[in-house]
């Protein structure tokens, strides 16, 4: 039954996520507020928010007396600084008399509680943000002098870096400038914390974007010095730096008028293999490169649109085109606009284009060939007058037929005549006269002659890759008779050698062409040519079809791309060996014997059993014998999570498997599962966004086993962090806005309210750059919570008492056994309410 005790939900809090922000939150505000003793309806009716509600709910709960913020009319923002002045008994009043507004007085607030010395900031002409600055230098223990960065030219930004400069011990002189943008003080800042010092002639003459590329170049141990003293931007160093990086051939095909979208095509070109040379000329621009990037990699032949008189959408249709089997000389002419290039070559996918071919040896005067008798003209004009007694046609009129039935006027049917009827009925092409000339030997009035014969269009056939390995590598384990699954055959693992062939391109056929017997082409199709294989560890051949790895390692694909990673393999792993940190795959044949540790950027496959280790994956890991943990150990993976079981395990990871779990603590952000019918989850904790797939779970003697399912707390709580963050920052923009607008009005007054506009022009363009960044992150939350709201238990056995669900925040403990010959499903119901079991 579903439960509301407060005891259970005390004891489940950690996995139920029940102070979370979610879709309902208005609603759960509305019911904590009535708990505590508050009117509902008067709080309906004076329409609060979620937020503050829940300002309402905490000063209720701190026993403060909240009602001096109960107005609607408070943004959320200024009830909470009300609240936390009352919490933290500080009286605020002296500072809203002289003006300051509230996300100003918070930054005081918070600097009268932590003791320090407001009177360095607590000032009009600080904004909030740049209080926040002055006011972490002085917290810092022991303060930074922030007499550095007190001066109100300098924005929030610029602020920072100062302050950042000072913590990190450097020589802040060189950028302590209001003149100097904070991007080019971050980029000083953070190449001299690395041990590169620009001095003052490099400072004045280079922008922050390329002082930033010298730092990149610095700490890569590239030299870029010849290109930044001939000029080139930091786009173009950007491109220049990675491809050196690579050790690209880039000087071969760059200049210095190309622009750094342009020397960027010619990179990505050369990492993929393709002859650049085509197109690595100044007269195209980047979007030009590009499709023709594009084609290359396609591996079709782009000289029909390397033009530089095309432009680039023109480029692209032509190059669709290409890819697509058309005959491109319909619409490839420059008279056409890339709209209608795009209108021709979809008329033509479409089949709505029709080309005509005319055969003009069959052009002439065929009705000369009735001998010019009274009798033969009609003879056919009589034909033609009731064409549809003689003729029909079948497949699409690639096959003709002629039935000649038994005339009354005793007109006999000639060869000519014939002839001239087809050609008057249109039929230009595969005319068999061998045919009509036995027909007329051998006439049967009844029967249908087939006279002319079309030829059947036949496509091309597209490219297709070879594979030298096998590209299905993670197959399903296999169910044994006993119910297990057996994972011997799970192995991700695919080892090459250098210069072994791991593809070979066979590139597309091109279609025939065919007619009916109008002589209509029937357009075939040419087959498409595919891209070339993207990924690491492996080359192109001259042939430009032959793939081999470049060196020794282990070979994955994952959406089509390959990668080779560097691979370590071991026999065993015990604790007297050193601790484990590899960058790549790490492949251990045996066991993993307990107090080890392994770490890894890729895959982690352990032949044999893992005992008590640590183990740390940036890709998937799999055990195939299995993993106990009775004293210390656990497994944390990007990837999946597989093993034959897994024994007081502590698992984090995406989607996680095993033939059964026992006693494990669980998180999975994909989903937990078991393999056959005597998969089995019992006892410890689990956590899955998605959901959970086994046969049974708990076990006969009532193990408690905890079953959390949805989005977990800890997202749920960063995602009303971010809410409010999000709340916060709109405000404090609205703010500056409105300070701008009033700016604009007032004109340029003198040079006082000039550097007040630059100076809160630049304070809003910040505010709307980290908006535009925490909206990106609050879509990736919503995403994430959107996919965890349809989470459900499918059990296929049995659920035993002693079990506990808890979806969407809403517990189910199970107080008898449940058996099903099916499935059952345990979800939240529509409303979110209550969990209900199906089946």
């Amino acid at each position: 039954m579903a439960e509301t005790g407060m005891e259970l939900l005390d004891e489940l809090s950690e996995y139920a996520g029940l102070d979370s922000f979610n879709e309902n939150a208005l609603e759960k505000e509305l019911e904590l507020c009535g708990k505590l003793g508050v009117d509902v309806e008067k709080l309906k009716a004076l329409k609060f928010n979620a937020l503050q509600l829940a300002e309402i709910r905490k000063g209720i709960v701190d026993k403060i007396d909240y009602k001096k913020y109960f107005n609607p009319k408070y943004a959320w923002t200024e009830m909470e600084e009300l609240r936390l002045e009352m919490t933290q008994g500080i009286d605020m009043t002296k500072y809203r008399n002289e003006g300051f507004d509230c996300l100003q007085i918070s930054q005081i607030r918070q600097g009268l509680a932590a003791g320090i010395d407001v009177s360095q900031y607590a000032k009009k002409e600080y904004l909030a943000d740049q209080m926040r600055e002055i006011r972490h230098g002085l917290l810092k223990k022991p303060p930074v002098p922030v007499i550095f960065f007190q001066d109100p030219a300098f924005d929030s930004m610029q602020m920072r870096e100062i302050r950042k400069g000072l913590e990190a011990g450097i020589d802040i002189s060189g950028y302590t400038s209001v003149d100097i943008p904070y991007m080019k003080m971050r980029a000083i800042r953070e190449s001299a914390e690395d041990g590169l010092f620009f001095d003052a002639v490099q400072i004045g003459k280079y922008n922050a974007a390329i002082l930033d590329q010298m730092h990149r170049a610095y700490i890569e141990k590239i030299d870029i010095s010849r290109y930044v003293k001939n000029h080139f931007d930091a786009e173009q160093l950007e491109e220049i730096r990675i491809g050196l990086k690579e050790g690209l051939p880039i000087d071969n095909y760059i200049t210095d008028d190309m622009r750094g979208d342009a020397i960027k095509e010619i990179r990505i070109g050369l990492e993929n293999g393709v002859d650049v040379a085509q197109y690595a000329d100044v007269s195209y621009g980047w979007m030009q490169m590009y499709e023709m990037r594009l084609g290359l990699e396609h591996q079709i032949d782009i000289v029909p649109y390397a033009k530089p008189l095309y432009h680039a959408d023109q480029m692209r249709e032509i190059r669709l085109g290409i890819e697509e089997g058309l005959d491109i000389s319909k619409f490839s002419t420059m008279m056409y606009t890339a709209k209608d290039m795009r209108r021709i070559r979809e008329a033509m996918l479409s089949g709505t284009y029709k080309a005509f071919v005319e055969d003009d040896s069959t052009a002439k005067t065929v009705f000369d060939r009735t001998g010019g008798t009274k009798d033969s003209k009609v003879l056919l004009d009589s034909m033609i007058a009731n064409r549809d007694l003689y003729i029909s046609f079948t497949s699409d009129k690639l096959l003709c037929w002629l039935k000649l039935p038994l005339r009354s006027d005793g007109l006999e049917y000639t060869e000519d005549v014939l002839l001239a009827f087809l050609f008057k009925c249109n039929v230009r092409k595969g005319v068999d006269k061998q045919e009509i000339k036995k027909m007329l030997a051998n006439l049967n009035h009844s029967e249908k002659y087939l006279v002319a014969a079309g030829k059947e269009a036949v496509d091309g056939q597209d490219g297709y890759y070879e594979y030298f390995f096998d590209t299905e590598n993670e197959k399903e384990p296999v169910i044994l008779e006993d119910g297990t699954a057996d994972l011997t055959n799970i192995d991700s693992l695919v080892q090459v050698h250098v210069g072994d062939k791991i593809a070979l391109y066979h590139k597309a056929t091109k279609g025939q062409d065919g007619y009916n017997v109008f002589g209509e082409v029937k357009t075939a199709k040419n087959g498409k040519e595919i891209p070339i294989l993207k990924g690491e560890g492996f080359m192109i051949l001259n042939d430009r079809v032959t793939y081999v790895a470049k060196w020794t390692g282990a070979l994955t694909i994952k959406d089509g791309n390959i990668k080779i990673e560097k691979i370590l393999v071991l026999p065993e792993v015990k604790i007297t060996d050193k601790r484990i940190n590899f960058d790549g795959v790490v492949y251990v044949k045996g066991d993993v014997h307990s107090g080890s540790e392994i770490t890894a950027t890729s895959n982690v496959i352990i032949g044999g059993h893992m005992e008590s280790s640590e183990i740390k994956s940036g890709g998937d890991v799999i055990i195939k014998g299995g993993a106990t943990c009775p004293i210390r150990g656990g497994i944390t993976a990007k990837g999946n999570v597989t093993a034959k079981f897994f024994e007081g395990v502590t698992i984090e990871g995406k989607d996680i498997s095993a033939n059964f779990f026992i006693n494990c603590k669980i998180t999975a952000k994909g989903y937990i599962r078991t393999y056959g019918r005597a998969g089995i989850l019992y006892g410890g904790h689990c956590h899955s966004t998605y959901g959970i797939e086994v046969a049974s779970v708990g076990n006969k003697n009532g193990a408690k086993t905890i079953i959390n399912l949805g989005v977990d707390s800890a997202l749920l709580n960063e995602y009303s962090e971010l809410k409010k963050s999000i709340s916060r920052e709109e405000a404090d923009y609205k703010s500056l806005a409105k300070e701008r607008d009033r700016l604009q009005e007032i004109g340029a007054v003198d040079r006082q309210i000039m550097q007040w506009k630059v100076k809160i022009n630049a304070a809003v363009g910040v505010k709307e750059s980290k908006l535009k960044e925490l909206r990106k992150k609050q879509f990736y939350y919503e995403e994430e919570i959107k996919k965890g709201s349809n989470a459900q238990a499918v059990v296929t056995e049995v659920a035993y008492a002693g079990t506990v669900f808890v979806i969407d925040g809403i517990v189910l403990r199970l107080d008898n056994d449940r058996k099903t010959y099916d499935k059952m499903i345990f979800m939240s119901d529509s409303k979110k309410e209550n969990i209900i079991v199906l089946g």
